[in-house]
């Protein structure tokens, strides 16, 4: 299956999700989760301080 084949081939260590799916995608077992829901849930609902800088990670692209 495809999904399983990404996170074999990409070598992900930690995957970002959502806990409704967790049951439905094909994690290896050294993988680790974390659901974004509730992590954020700690988190103010105020307008955050920008606080991004040139060196922070925005977004990662897969492609085979």
């Amino acid at each position: 299956d495809r999904l399983s084949f990404l996170m074999h081939d990409s070598g992900i260590e930690l995957l970002l999700t959502q806990a409704h799916l967790l049951g439905q995608l094909p994690i290896p077992a050294h993988v680790q989760t974390l659901d974004l829901a509730e992590a954020l849930n700690d988190y103010s609902t105020e307008n955050p301080i920008n606080q991004a800088a040139p060196d922070n990670l925005a977004y990662v692209i897969y492609t085979s």
